[in-house]
Order: structure tokens, then sequence, then C-alpha cells
């Protein structure tokens, strides 16, 4: 019968003055934790454990007889549950652990007695734990669920930091295979340190590989990165079909040395299929995204040139406009058209005449700053900005563009390229689009020649 002064598993704890008491039930080749207190209480029904993977549980089954373990640091005891200093004690079909950041003072006849009383005392595990558990589960998923990523990177940390918090880890990483990389996404309070850290980094990509095979469980990992960070345990699964996608990696460090309960596992592989959904989601959203921005680029871009097209020009030249009206910054604006476009095509067909179009681009292209605007506005027509510039940089163009088509005339095989250009600085109060208009105008003078002279 229990000891009526004692009551509960915790008091049996306190009565050994120690944070954690674990009451398992041993099974053929294994053991699971029914109860206990501190981490027996919070683990309750969700370790097990089996002999080939403790050491220790296989020693105290065979001697019968209680072990101490005495450390400096923490170390695993058993399963997911860490000490600096545990005693394991037998009590028929069940294994008591004790464990506690201080010495354990208890003989071990005293350690017997309590041991008894709590395997009296440690009962089923509570309906309400059960489903606390469970909630747990579907909160953990729900946080993925409920997301909504702008890219796979964005769903990638979103995850590692939902899954570092769910499962208590100082360390959560999803590592993306993409485009024959590996990006390494991360969260977490450790995760700082960790991520240029290249020993820690190796370690991931290691478990990665191992995890895209089955999951992997390191209750004892013991790595130790450049930066002095220890990471004593870690769960990697794959992410995907034969984790062609990627890995979840989450660990646990010296900080708060402990490991993976059942729990701890069906939470991972449910978050694991969560994040699968969350990125195939932000895979969908880049290439619809990646759709409409090559539309939009399209519909702004002359196909035969590459250039600029009017549509573009004209909220180009639309957006200037607010600027020059503000701020007045000085600009110009230039017209310039192609010369004998439609002799070409006449003699030669429409397909010359394209790649003169082409070469009057390519001519413009390279003497035409990146930061001015360009573009072809018409069959013939292209059109300039020249931004934070004025008449004197206008004909140093001019000057530029006919020192480029004498070049490219030379060229073997190049059609010959000739354009007649037209500038003009807009006025004080003036509308950009009038002094287009002149510029335009001066093109169209310098198109037609000098007026010849009538004689008598």
């Amino acid at each position: 019968m229990p000891d009526p002064s004692l009551g509960s598993v915790a008091a049996v704890a306190e009565a050994l003055h120690v944070p954690d008491l674990l009451v398992f039930e041993l099974r053929t080749g294994a053991a699971a934790l029914v109860g206990g207190s501190g981490r027996g209480a919070g683990w309750a029904g969700i370790v097990e454990v089996t002999d080939a993977d403790e050491p220790r549980l296989r020693e105290v089954a065979e001697r019968r007889r209680t072990i101490r373990i005495v450390g400096d640091a923490p170390s695993r005891i058993i399963g997911p549950y860490w000490a600096t200093h545990a005693a394991l004690v037998p009590v028929g079909e069940h294994l008591v652990v004790v464990g506690s950041p201080e010495p354990i003072r208890a003989s071990a006849g005293e350690l017997a007695r309590f041991a008894t009383e709590a395997v009296a005392l440690a009962g089923d595990i509570p309906s309400s734990k059960l489903l606390a558990d469970e909630l747990e589960l579907v909160q953990a998923v729900q946080q993925l669920n409920d997301y909504s990523a702008s890219s796979m990177a964005d769903a990638a940390r979103h995850a590692a930091g939902v899954a570092a918090e769910a499962l208590s880890c100082e360390i959560g990483a999803i590592l993306l295979n993409r485009d024959g990389q590996t990006e390494v996404h991360g969260a977490g309070s450790a995760w700082a340190t960790m991520a240029d850290d290249p020993v820690l980094c190796a370690a991931l990509h290691r478990l990665a590989g191992r995890a895209s095979v089955a999951p992997i469980i390191e209750q004892d990992l013991d790595t130790v990165g450049d930066s002095g960070l220890r990471v004593v345990s870690c769960y990697a699964l794959g992410i995907g079909r034969d984790g062609g996608m990627g890995a979840l990696i989450v660990g646990h460090t010296d900080a708060r040395p402990r490991g993976f309960t059942t729990l701890c596992r069906r939470v991972g592989r449910a978050l694991a299929d969560a994040t699968e959904s969350l990125l195939l989601m932000a895979i969908a959203r880049e290439e619809l995204e990646a759709q409409r921005d090559r539309f939009a680029r399209e519909a702004r871009t002359d196909p035969l040139t590459g250039l600029a097209n009017r549509i573009q020009w004209e909220e180009e030249l639309a957006t200037q406009e607010a600027r020059w009206q503000r701020y007045g910054h000085p600009i110009v604006l230039v017209s310039m058209d192609v010369n004998d476009l439609k002799a070409t095509n006449d003699r030669h067909g429409h397909a010359v005449g394209d790649e003169l179009l082409r070469g009057a681009a390519e001519v413009l292209r390279a003497v035409i700053r990146s930061s001015d605007v360009l573009a072809r506005i018409g069959g013939d027509e292209f059109a300039a900005m020249l931004l934070e510039s004025d008449a004197e940089g206008a004909a140093s163009l001019k000057a530029r563009v006919t020192e480029a088509c004498a070049a490219r005339s030379t060229a073997d095989g190049a059609p010959p390229v000739s354009l007649a250009i037209g500038w003009a600085v807009p006025e004080p109060g003036e509308m950009l689009r009038a002094a287009f208009a002149r510029a335009d105008r001066a093109m169209y003078e310098q198109k037609r020649g000098p007026v010849p002279v009538a004689h008598d």
C-alpha cells in the first residue's frame, strides 16, 4: 500500500529532493513511461524506449540493481531524458528514474523505498493529458495550414519556426532542394549562432541526406560547432515523396538538453507533411507571380527589338512628368527615326528591314545610359528621355549615335543604319509631351533636310 503521508508521485519526488521522477513499465524488449513528476508527468504516455537503443535499460534488467549516474554536465539517461545526476531503480515490472542537476543524496535503501511508493502511486494517464497532447499536435499543424506564404523561402522560414516552437527546440531548420542547390532556412533561439557555423551546418546537411531515406532520431548527437554551440539531439524528417523536397530538422542544445518523445515524433511527422503542402502552395504562387510578371513585361516590351514599347513609354512619360513638374530636374526629350526603312522593305523585304530596326536598337542601347528611358514607339520611330541631362548632353548623344552607325555600316553583312535625331529641353511650365512634340518636329526637319533655295 502507498504511504499515505506522500499521497502523490510529486510528493515522492519532493521527499527525494529531485525535480524529475519517471516511472517506466517494463515490457518485452521495451519500456513505456506511464507516469511520474516533472518530466515524468509531462511525458507520460508519449515516451517508449527499446532495449536495443538503451544500454542502461539493458544493464538494469540484467543486474536488477540500482544504477547511479554522476556527472559534471547533463547527459542522456534514458530515451529523451537528460540529467546531470540520476538513479535508475528497478521495481518489479517497473523502472523508476530520478534525475536532478544536483547530487542525489538518498541511499540505495531510500531509493528503493521511494521508488516502490512511486510505482504504487503512478496510475493511469489522465484523459485530460491525452487530449492536451492531441490538441498540441492539431494546433501546431493548424499554424502551418493557416499561413499564406509569399515565397518558398518565406514558407520554409515559417515552417522552421513553427516546428522549433511546437517541439520546444532551440533550432528549427528546413533544407530545401531547389534547382540543384540546397537552401537552408532556420529559426529558433539558437539559430542566429548556428546559421553561419560550418561544423553545425555540415551536420545539418548530413542529417538531411539520411532523412531522405527514413526519419532520424539522434537522442545523443553531441555535435559541437566552431562557435561553441553544442547540439545534443536532433530529429530529421524528409519532406515530400522520397524526401525529394528537402528535410525538416529540429534540435535541442545544451542550453536545455533533452531528447524527443513519441509525441514529438508524431508532431514532427505531421509538421513535415503540412510543410510539404505549404511549400507546394508557395511554389504555385511563385510560378503564378512569375507568369504574371512575364506577361506584364511582354505587354510593355517591343518583341522585335527588346526595348520598351509605346505602352511603357507612355507610363514612363507620365512618371517623369510628375517629377519634372515637382522638382524641375534637368531632362531632354529625344525623337529618332530610322532613315530609309520603307525603301529597305520595298527593295530587300521585311526580314532585312527588321534587321535594320534591330541594328538601330543595338546602336541606341549601346550609347544611351541604362538609367535613361529608351523605347520603340512606332514602326521606324524611337524615343528617349535623357534624365539629369541638357542640350549639350543631347548634342553629345547625337554625335555618339552617328559614330556608332558609321562603325556598324562598315561591319560585314550588317545593313547600314542611319538615324534622324531631334531633341528638345522642356521650358519652365511646359508639359513633357509638348517638349517631345517639339523634338519630333526637329527630327522631321532634319529628316527632310535643308529647304532648297528658289532661284529666279
